[in-house]
């Protein structure tokens, strides 16, 4: 007996412990069997149960009166972080319209097209553009110089001429003076002719003659010059014209220079029967007249050898191009071999040049 209830007691240990097992590995199917398998409590359950419920909803309303100053601090907390939420709200959308206003493509014009502003930029830089006169540039002179001597040679010249190139600067003082500088190449040309009786006589005829020396001189004359001009004159208002008289002082520096010269002599007479004879003589190939000779000197003018001119001109000046009529009116030379010019007032072949600019700057 002893033994069998020993063995019952193993058993139902092992069952028990095998029960405790299943209820940790499933503790809500362990509370669903224990609900399901609880008889309904007896009365005296059900007052305890009422009374506890009382006094856990007088426990709550003291809390709940606890509580309620949080609450209304919780409230307005709530309250104010909507306002700053609004404000901030506010900030967001004005943000937000800057940037779609600045990321707003331009607007594009049509092709070919400009704005009345644009256009009237333009019209205002051209106009200041041509208003402006250019002060540097190149010119070019044609002159007709007639020389009263020549050397040792005091004769006028029979015809000449001079060309020029130059650079030029020119400048304004107020409305009314200005002042122009020119340094440049001269060149210059004149012509000499001149019929001199030398001699006359008898034949042993008594048939009377005359000889007649005939002198033709050229020279070509390479210079460096350098006119300055004093201005007085007025600005046309609306253009960029410049009306004026001018004064000159014109310093000459003769570099180098070719003459040629051809003499003749010849044998005049009023005699017929002379002339006859001397045409008879010519057909045959033995008149000697006229005589001939011609030669030619190149040479270099020493540094000591300067001309100055002095001229009075008129003019008309533009932006671009300008003109400018001078005439000679005085001048000097260190040497005898230097040239020297009719001045205005010599008949009507005086001594003048013409200007013509063209301004690059």
């Amino acid at each position: 007996m002893t033994t069998l209830f020993r063995r019952i007691l193993t058993i139902g240990s092992m069952m028990a412990a095998f029960g405790f097992a299943q209820e940790a590995a499933n503790p809500d199917a362990q509370w669903d069997d224990a609900t399901a398998s609880v008889d309904p409590a007896p009365a005296t359950d059900s007052v305890q149960t009422a009374a506890a419920a009382t006094n856990d909803t007088t426990s709550s309303t003291v809390a709940d009166s606890t509580v309620a100053p949080a609450a209304d601090t919780v409230s307005n907390a709530a309250t104010d972080t909507a306002k700053v939420a609004a404000v901030d709200s506010t900030a967001a959308v004005d943000t937000l319209k800057a940037d779609t206003a600045q990321a707003e493509p331009a607007q594009v014009k049509p092709r070919n097209k400009i704005t009345y502003a644009e256009y009237q930029a333009k019209v205002n830089a051209n106009a200041k553009k041509r208003s402006r006169t250019l002060h540097h540039g190149l010119s070019t002179l044609a002159a007709n110089y007639h020389d009263k001597r020549y050397g040792n040679m005091d004769i006028d010249a029979d015809w000449g001429s001079g060309i020029g190139l130059y650079y030029f600067y020119r400048r304004y003082f107020g409305h009314y003076l200005g002042f122009q500088g020119r340094l440049g190449a001269l060149y210059r040309y004149s012509s000499f002719k001149n019929y001199d009786q030398v001699a006359s006589g008898k034949l042993d005829d008594g048939k009377k003659y005359n000889l007649v020396y005939n002198i033709d001189r050229k020279y070509h004359n390479f210079a460096a010059d350098l006119p300055l001009t004093g201005k007085l004159g007025y600005h046309v208002k609306g253009t960029t014209a410049f009306i004026f008289l001018s004064g000159t002082l014109d310093i000459t520096k003769p570099i180098f220079e070719m003459v040629d010269t051809e003499n003749y002599l010849f044998l005049e007479s009023s005699s017929k029967t002379l002339n006859d004879d001397m045409r008879v003589l010519t057909n045959e190939g033995k008149n000697p007249f006229p005589l001939y000779e011609s030669h030619q000197t190149n040479d270099f003018y020493h540094m000591d050898d300067w001309e100055t001119s002095g001229w009075l001109g008129l003019g008309v000046e533009s932006r671009l191009v300008s003109f400018e009529f001078q005439v000679y009116t005085i001048g000097g030379a260190t040497k005898d071999n230097s040239h020297r010019y009719y001045p205005l007032g010599h008949d009507s072949n005086f001594s003048w040049r013409f200007f013509l600019d063209f301004s690059i700057r």
